[in-house]
């Protein structure tokens, strides 16, 4: 029996069918996107399948569920934009299309004439040849994403067999169309990892080149560099802020892959987008702008163009919450500057101003500090060195001398008549004339050598190299230099000057005594009316130098010149300060901050003694006063010397300062030495008991130290005691200074008296001294000598409140 034969119309299909499955498996395999893949798809069932048309669309997510045409072939665009289907269930939503996409099966309208369901296409579809309709559902992860429509103009189309492969078509559609979907998402995960770590090395890059900055400018270069060369930026700029409306913003930084800068400076774009950019920038966020290039009405689609990039992005530099500019950076991609690597941007940007702010700060210090050393050592009248400065200069020049083992000198200058021309003609004229004499010695002595004014009307010059005769030669050539009258308000007034000069190392190692001995040179000069005198004496020769400082101790008497400052003392138990020490201080106009010790001893041996003990008491009452108004009733401590118990007006002197400030007996404690009191033990005993009866608060001080005998003490009336220094500095390290300390504060307990501590310098002895029993210390542990105006300040600081 023979085999029955396939008709020659269906084998037909079949191979219309087959030449489609086998196409689109052809256009999956080059397809690399989706519209090339949709549109190729169309182009194959049409020209190569030899169906009448092919379309696909997209099942929207919308309240009326439309189908939107993504690709066709076949018939022009009027005809797919009248199709207007739904997959909703509803009219326009029960043909072909719309059924496969809402039920998810193949749908076949097989005869347009007589289908009831393809009714508002019918006449259109005869129209354009249309006889038989196949809709193929398209399945994408799970779910149907649209349909591919397969039209043919003949009815009775899409046997079972051609069925079966357009729907295999369809399923091979399907699945390119989901791995291509995947690829994307992989191509766009890679891209933003790569984006991530391009803005992390950036934000890394930044911070390396901040921390290593120490210019401001060259940072914003680097940034710029760093974020083009390094991270693969099209362009980046730093735009400052300026003044200037017409442009308000300045280009500070810029690199370019092409080279090409140009920034928004010029107010190119319009007033909108400025305002735009001014907004954001002052609400500190960034301004992203992507796809610029496929946007014609974007503010910088032009630029873009020209120049290359895709995408750009402007993040605010703020330092202290000001705004101060802009950076700008400029990527190739469209999708560039998502928001992950905006975050990191602008984190970088902030990293930059807080950088930016480092840096401005530290000029501000290096400035402040510039202006501190200058207003130091740089006298303010003339620019030249001032006294300190020379100090330092003198030190340097001894440590050159010193190894080359070669001689140097000091000339030091006084102009005469400088007080009468203050006088006479007034403090700008005679400051006119200090900066003429300056000017005239810095041209005399070359730049080799140093000029220095030291006070109102003294230079001095330092000589680096050459003894005796190359400064009696230099001294001339001052001399004569200032020969020449100074006009001033219309007068010629000779600028006459004394010169001293001193040697190293022949008169003198350091830099005082080099000084001093300069000065005593120049008076003798004065005196001589010589012009100019070497110093006369060897190194241990200075009486001269003594008997000025007596005069200078007793003026700076007289006029209220010295200094008191205050010592704090702490009470132990309560770890608060419980009064202070009365130090004086002499700060001498030539000679700067004398050691007390050299000018008190100085006063001991010349009688000043006691002016300077009274000076001190009514300057610490004064003080005491003031601190009384504020509510402070806290004591301050006065030395009295051996040479004040012998006074026989003390007393008087002391009530008189007294009633001067209306003091109350407490306000003052009086200290007097303990060698003070053995030098004439009776005297001493009268004087102490006189004091007693004024109710004063007395301290034996240096107690340990002038061999008094028990009985004695018993019989002082005073009120407590102060272990001499030299036992508490060493009773850390010496154990026989630590039993003395420990024996002196039982003795003075056993008789009722107070026991203070001085010298106390670190907190070990602090620490013993309280195990001990002591009651109160005193020492640059707690701190050193202070002015008063210092010391409410030094207070709330401490620890001792």
């Amino acid at each position: 029996m023979p085999a029955s034969c396939v008709p020659s119309e269906e084998v037909e299909y079949l191979n219309r069918a087959l030449r489609t499955l086998s196409g689109c498996n052809r256009a999956l395999l080059r397809a690399e996107d989706e519209a090339f893949l949709f549109q190729e798809i169309c182009r194959v069932v049409v020209e190569e399948g030899g169906y009448r048309m092919a379309w696909v669309g997209r099942a929207e997510q919308d309240e009326a569920q439309t189908v939107t045409p993504m690709a066709h072939v076949g018939l022009d665009q009027d005809y797919v934009n009248s199709l207007q289907m739904t997959w909703a269930d509803r009219e326009r939503g029960r043909g072909p299309t719309g059924t496969a996409i809402r039920t998810g099966t193949p749908t076949l309208s097989r005869n347009i004439l007589t289908d009831p369901k393809v009714g508002p296409w019918r006449e259109n579809a005869i129209t354009h040849g249309i006889a038989s309709v196949l809709s193929l559902p398209l399945r994408v992860d799970g779910r149907v994403f649209g349909a591919l429509a397969i039209c043919a103009k003949e009815p009775d189309a899409f046997g079972e067999r051609e069925l079966a492969l357009l729907s295999e078509a369809a399923d091979d559609l399907a699945f390119g169309l989901q791995a291509l979907r995947g690829k994307a998402q992989r191509r766009q995960a890679e891209r933003q990892v790569e984006t991530l770590n391009r803005a992390l090395a950036t934000r890394v890059a930044v911070n390396h080149a901040v921390i290593h900055a120490t210019d401001e400018t060259p940072l914003l270069a680097e940034i710029c560099r760093v974020l083009v060369e390094e991270c693969g930026y099209r362009q980046a700029w730093v735009d400052y802020r300026q003044s200037d409306p017409t442009r308000p913003y300045r280009m500070m930084a810029c690199d370019a892959a092409d080279g090409i800068c140009q920034g928004w400076g010029s107010g190119r774009h319009d007033a909108s987008f400025h305002g735009r950019l001014e907004q954001n920038l002052e609400a500190g966020q960034p301004l992203v702008m992507r796809d610029l290039l496929n946007t014609p009405t974007a503010a910088l689609h032009q630029e873009a163009r020209e120049l290359g990039f895709a995408a750009a992005l402007v993040l605010p530099l703020k330092v202290d919450d000001d705004l101060i500019g802009m950076l700008v950076i400029m990527a190739e991609h469209a999708d560039a500057f998502d928001d992950p690597e905006v975050e990191l941007l602008l984190a970088m940007a902030n990293d930059l101003a807080f950088g930016i702010a480092a840096l401005r700060t530290r000029a501000r210090a290096v400035e402040a500090e510039t202006t501190i050393r200058r207003m130091a050592f740089e006298d303010t009248l003339t620019g030249l060195p001032n006294r300190l400065r020379l100090r330092e200069l003198l030190d340097d020049a001894i440590s050159v001398a010193r190894q080359d083992r070669r001689p140097f000198g000091l000339l030091h200058l006084e102009i005469a008549r400088n007080q009468e021309i203050n006088e006479t003609l007034g403090y700008r004229e005679g400051d006119r004339l200090q900066v003429e004499i300056a000017t005239r010695l810095t041209q005399v002595v070359g730049p080799e050598r140093t000029v220095a004014r030291m006070g109102e009307c003294e230079f001095a010059v330092l000589m680096p190299n050459g003894g005796a005769e190359q400064a009696s030669q230099l001294a001339r050539q001052i001399l004569t230099a200032l020969y020449d009258p100074v006009e001033l308000s219309g007068l010629f007034l000779e600028a006459r000057a004394s010169i001293g000069i001193a040697l190293y190392p022949g008169h003198g190692t350091a830099p005082e005594s080099l000084i001093r001995r300069s000065g005593s040179a120049m008076e003798q000069a004065k005196r001589a009316n010589a012009g100019f005198a070497l110093f006369q004496g060897g190194l241990d020769q200075e009486c001269a130098q003594h008997l000025t400082l007596m005069g200078d101790l007793r003026r700076a008497i007289d006029r209220n010149e010295l200094l008191l400052y205050y010592q704090p003392k702490v009470e132990i138990a309560s770890n608060r300060v419980c009064g202070t020490e009365a130090l004086v201080r002499w700060r001498h106009p030539q000679h700067g901050m004398l050691p007390p010790d050299e000018f008190v001893r100085l006063a001991e041996n010349t009688g000043l003694i006691t002016p300077l003990t009274l000076w001190v008491l009514d300057t610490a009452l004064g003080q005491r006063y003031a601190w009384h108004e504020e509510g402070d009733e806290r004591p301050i401590s006065v030395n009295l010397s051996a040479h004040d118990l012998r006074d026989p007006r003390l007393l008087e002197r002391i009530q008189g300062s007294f009633a001067t400030w209306g003091a109350k007996p407490h306000w003052i404690e009086f200290e007097l030495t303990e060698s003070a009191l053995m030098e004439d033990p009776v005297a001493s005993m009268q004087t102490l008991s006189a004091l007693k009866e004024l109710d004063a608060h007395l301290t034996i001080d240096d107690f340990g130290t002038g061999y008094s005998s028990l009985a004695y003490l018993q019989k002082l009336p005073v009120d407590s005691l102060k272990i001499d220094q030299s036992f508490v500095t060493r009773m850390t390290s010496n154990d026989g200074s630590a039993k003395i300390v420990r024996s002196i504060i039982e003795l003075a307990h056993n008789l009722d008296l107070t026991v203070v501590a001085e010298g106390v310098e670190d907190q070990l002895t602090l620490n013993q001294l309280g195990q001990f029993g002591c009651d109160i210390v005193q020492g640059y542990r707690i701190s050193q000598p202070i002015p008063a105006e210092q010391f409410r300040d030094w207070e709330v600081r401490s620890t001792w409140h």
